[in-house]
């Protein structure tokens, strides 16, 4: 199957927001239904089959099974992501040094981002311009988004969701309404706990608490301790560091 079938599939795809709504309904039940990880649509753990099955209920309810067969003899791989920490996912290619033909593609998903989401901070979550309610919803639009990812550079080679394209083929395959995604972040975390970098912090370790500087929120959080044998910052003193989970920090009074 060949770039230009592929292409003019696309051209010619014309769907109802009946049909779209219809298909991702289906995919979503069947999700849930076949899942060994994912029992509810807030679910705790995500694997990479799920995203792999997601991927082939996509290309077939969507896509005719044309995304499967241009890719050819090419591996596509998936993988649950933690260290996603600011995307909601990202489609990679790799190639050989030297070479245009693609080795393999990876599609990745942050579970990070996922689980940060729809948890404690009660906030409207949005994705590629759609509101979703649970993590699933949220999980299915950042496949479609990544799945455009893919098809643009199986077809065209490049692939920006900021240009017109993108955003057409989002529009008229799933109903996206924009390409950029609205999930709770570890630092908005932060910032509704009063966690931001300069604030002095305390957590438990080996049984003491430890009182710091809170330096940087990622995933973590930063803490920098003082200490004689640290590293020297341009301060002038010298810190040894931590990372460490937010829901151990405290403010300190």
């Amino acid at each position: 199957m060949s770039r230009s079938d592929l292409r003019q599939f696309l051209m010619t795809l014309r769907l109802s927001p009946e049909q779209i709504r219809q298909r991702l309904e289906q995919i979503r039940s069947g999700l849930l239904a076949q899942s060994a990880s994912i029992g509810n649509p807030n679910f705790e753990q995500l694997d990479e089959q799920d995203l792999a099955w997601l991927f082939e209920a996509y290309d077939t309810h969507f896509f005719n099974g044309l995304c499967r067969a241009c890719l050819e003899d090419v591996p596509l791989s998936f993988r649950v992501s933690s260290r996603l920490t600011s995307a909601g996912g990202k489609t990679s290619r790799f190639r050989r040094r030297g070479s245009q033909r693609a080795e393999r593609f990876e599609i990745a998903v942050s579970s990070t981002l996922l689980m940060q989401s729809f948890a404690d901070l009660e906030r409207e979550v949005t994705v590629a311009g759609v509101v979703c309610h649970d993590r699933l919803a949220a999980l299915q639009r950042i496949m479609e988004h990544e799945l455009l990812h893919l098809i643009e550079m199986l077809v065209w080679d490049v692939s920006n969701c900021s240009a017109e394209r993108f955003q057409s083929l989002a529009r008229q395959c799933f109903g996206h309404n924009g390409h950029r995604h609205a999930l709770v972040t570890a630092r908005e975390q932060a910032g509704v706990l009063g966690l931001r970098p300069g604030v002095r912090v305390t957590f438990p370790l080996d049984g003491r608490h430890q009182v710091g500087v809170l330096n940087r929120v990622t995933k973590r959080a930063t803490v920098l301790v003082e200490d004689s044998r640290g590293v020297l910052y341009s301060d002038g003193k010298r810190y040894a560091k931590f990372y460490v989970p937010l829901d151990q920090l405290q403010p300190c009074e």
